[in-house]
């Protein structure tokens, strides 16, 4: 078993080995020497070496330990309610009210802590609604999904977060990842990349969409990788698409060609976002404004800058800086 996690260490032990017997066998058989002395030499030096192997397995057996711990926690992790591979459940045909009723939410490791506190509103099918904050992070949760197939809310409910996840594949690949075969044609995919604003800047690549993106998108620009993403949602034509902080991370630049790609993509769906960048929410059909996991005001941009509250005050901030 030691071999097969320690093969070069396994090795030199063994040639050690070898030859300490030969030399050892040749004193006691040359020079005399009572075997006795050839069983404290064997059992020292195999002390010693185990000890040896040991110690320098240390950092590895901790890399080992936590990623155990990490795998144990899985396995007995209570089951889920939703089971994502099963085929039971409704598909309905949603058309994008989305409707939040007297909901809460608390970190399961600060359950003492409310994040979320009471919350209720109603989007409407195809509007944008913005919800924003001085601090702190929402997470919008639906009711009754307990009786949706889970596959299938996969399918319709598409995010796009702050730090987008590409794999080491080919743009297309990323763009098309998780679809089945026959919804993953090429027309498709730069139809997506069009509507991402993102299309021309794949074109003028050598190797077009066949472009190797390497591990986690590491030859792109974070609003090129951020546009992506995006084109990754889009394909899926999702009913609800949730942007949780999609532009936090970038430049003034890669900002406004994200928000491009944003305001194309929340034309087709209903679109919630979060933000802290007031700058990307301002064309949104209404705004919400939460203060300690409570809904302090809402309205249009418009009318919340008349209102001279909060949100004229982050506003104002936002401009100073």
């Amino acid at each position: 078993m030691f071999a097969c996690f320690f093969p070069e260490m396994f090795i030199y032990f063994l040639n050690c080995l070898r030859i300490s017997l030969l030399l050892n066998c040749w004193m006691c058989f040359v020079c005399s020497i009572p075997f006795d002395y050839l069983r404290v030499v064997l059992l020292t030096q195999f002390g010693a070496n185990y000890l040896s192997l040991l110690v320098a397995s240390v950092s590895d057996l901790k890399k080992a330990r936590t990623a155990a711990e990490g795998i144990l926690n899985v396995l007995i992790e209570p089951a889920a309610d939703m089971d994502n591979l099963s085929d039971e459940g409704f598909r309905p045909k949603f058309e994008g009210r989305l409707r939040l009723h007297r909901v809460e939410f608390r970190y399961p490791s600060r359950p003492i802590v409310p994040i979320l506190k009471n919350i209720s509103f109603e989007v409407k099918s195809g509007e944008t609604l913005a919800i924003v904050g001085p601090s702190g992070q929402v997470l919008l949760d639906g009711y009754n999904l307990r009786q949706i197939n889970a596959q299938y809310l996969h399918r319709v409910i598409v995010s796009v977060g702050q730090e987008p996840t590409l794999f080491s594949f080919t743009i297309r690949e990323n763009i098309a990842f998780g679809l089945p075969d026959d919804e993953a044609g090429l027309d498709r995919v730069q139809e997506a990349a069009k509507l991402a604003n993102i299309h021309d800047f794949i074109e003028s690549l050598p190797k077009g969409y066949e472009t190797e993106v390497g591990e986690f998108g590491g030859q792109l620009s974070g609003g090129q990788k951020q546009r992506i993403a995006i084109a990754r949602a889009i394909i899926r034509k999702p009913v609800i698409l949730l942007l949780d902080e999609a532009t936090a991370a970038l430049d003034s630049a890669s900002e406004r060609a994200v928000q491009s790609a944003l305001d194309r993509a929340s034309q087709h769906c209903t679109c919630i976002q979060v933000s802290h960048r007031l700058s990307s929410i301002r064309s949104a059909d209404r705004i919400i404004v939460l203060v300690e996991g409570r809904i302090h005001e809402q309205g249009t941009h418009q009318e919340l800058m008349a209102n001279k509250g909060l949100y004229y005050e982050m506003n104002q901030i936002d401009q100073a800086s």
